[in-house]
């Protein structure tokens, strides 16, 4: 289920936070339509056309790959500031993957007309398009050499250390916590390990002392050592 806000309540929200690149946000108010999306609404269909361009203004959105026989898996995770759906509505290709909401999420809906009418029209939209995509692809090729090279400890590391990007993060003395926005079989997936590995990983992670477990939150005391794990 969705919601229509107003726009005046809607934006006061959202422009509290930092758009990325600058601005973005503002501009696309004129062409979208704001909605609040309810937790695990599917935005983008795998396999389906992509008849709406996605620009997500609050909290995270989930891309889940599909096998033909059922078993999915979760190939990443965007945030705020993050376009759903822009390729396959430039290249007029299906989905390749499923996008669907975590929690309650403020997403702004662009028809795919009107998006790929506006990028032929609009050079300094389209260069901002251009830096969204270039930067999804550095950080997706980044995250297959990770998967590829890297230690099932490290890549559970850096994404707790992505998790305080994300808003929802909070500081104390010098400490930063927040609540994980995914199921531990979800986290699971996203490192390609078992959810028992999983938890064998936060156990030693915490009797290390890099992070804590409290009441729901993970705290990390020094985000600084946990990035050189």
């Amino acid at each position: 289920m969705s919601g229509r806000a107003t726009k005046a309540d809607l934006y006061r929200k959202v422009l509290a936070f930092p758009s990325n690149p600058p601005d973005l946000q503002c501009e696309f108010g004129k062409l979208g339509v704001l909605r609040i999306y309810g937790p695990c609404t599917e935005l983008l269909k795998q396999g389906a056309p992509a008849d709406d361009v996605y620009l997500i203004h609050e909290e995270i959105v989930k891309l889940v790959w599909t096998e033909s026989k059922g078993r999915e898996t979760i190939v990443g995770l965007r945030s705020r500031g993050w376009f759903l759906g822009a390729p396959s509505a430039i290249t007029a290709q299906p989905c390749p993957t499923t996008a669907a909401t975590l929690v309650r999420s403020i997403v702004e809906r662009v028809p795919a007309d009107e998006f790929r009418d506006r990028l032929q029209n609009d050079a300094d939209l389209a260069w901002k398009i251009h830096q969204i995509q270039s930067r999804e692809l550095c950080e997706q090729l980044n995250w297959l050499g990770e998967l590829a090279c890297c230690s099932a400890r490290s890549r559970l590391a850096n994404v707790l250390r992505r998790f305080l990007t994300f808003g929802g993060a909070s500081s104390e003395v010098g400490s930063e916590r927040f609540r994980l926005p995914l199921k531990r079989k979800e986290i699971a997936e996203l490192i390609a390990v078992t959810p028992e590995h999983l938890s064998r990983l936060l156990h030693t992670l915490t009797s290390e002392g890099y992070i804590q477990l409290q009441a729901g939150w993970i705290v990390i005391p020094n985000p600084k050592e946990l990035a050189g794990l």
